[in-house]
């Protein structure tokens, strides 16, 4: 049984990793950062994926290390975001803030919907993207990348997921992703597939 401790507060990522990792034959216990008391996330103010993940992923490591437990837990974090191809690749990486600061789900699909509108429908094709960290208890890093491919409607969809996934519409599913069931979102999502390439790794050690 191996301990991993997801360095994120978002609940609903939490429970997509559970999901995924259960999915994928690992027996580990899963926890959140808080559930070890860290809360006090530095800003993710990295230019991609990778370096956003890496920076949520090494806050909890360095808070696990000081407390002397760091050798016990594999630390998973990600950073992921929806890219418009019209809108240059944007919101990306600043996907989670992009009406700002304090921005709702809501808001930023609003945003994201206002801009496309000047775009044909053909023309609102769109991927997410996540990058999965993992800092395995002797210190080493794992990363991998996983994308979905898909475009973005005018009217939400479906009442699951989070974030832009009720804008989402997989062609090859006919659905958005808040139309999916979680197993059939996972088996898909760029979570889903970033994450197991990481667990890929993790099985070769």
């Amino acid at each position: 049984m191996i301990k991993i401790c997801i360095a994120s507060n978002n609940r609903n990522k939490i429970k997509q990793f559970g999901e995924i990792i259960a999915g994928e034959g690992i027996c580990a216990e899963t926890y959140s950062a808080g559930d070890l008391g860290f809360s006090d996330f530095p800003p993710e103010d990295a230019e991609t994926f990778f370096g956003n993940s890496l920076i949520k992923a090494s806050a909890v490591r360095g808070f696990l290390e000081a407390k002397g437990i760091a050798g016990q837990y594999y630390v998973l974090s990600d950073d992921s975001g929806i890219c418009a191809d019209a809108l240059g690749g944007a919101p990306g990486v600043h996907s989670a803030r992009f009406s700002g600061e304090h921005a709702t789900d809501d808001a930023n699909n609003r945003k994201l919907v206002s801009l496309l509108a000047a775009f044909p429908e053909e023309e609102r094709t769109a991927h997410y993207s996540c990058v999965v960290t993992m800092i395995v208890p002797n210190g080493d890093i794992i990363s991998g990348q996983g994308m979905v491919f898909g475009r973005v409607i005018d009217t939400p969809r479906g009442h699951d997921g989070f974030g832009y996934d009720p804008f989402f519409y997989v062609d090859p599913k006919g659905a958005t992703f808040a139309e999916l069931s979680s197993a059939d979102r996972n088996a898909i999502s760029h979570r889903g597939n970033a994450l197991r390439r990481v667990i890929r790794e993790i099985k070769l050690r």
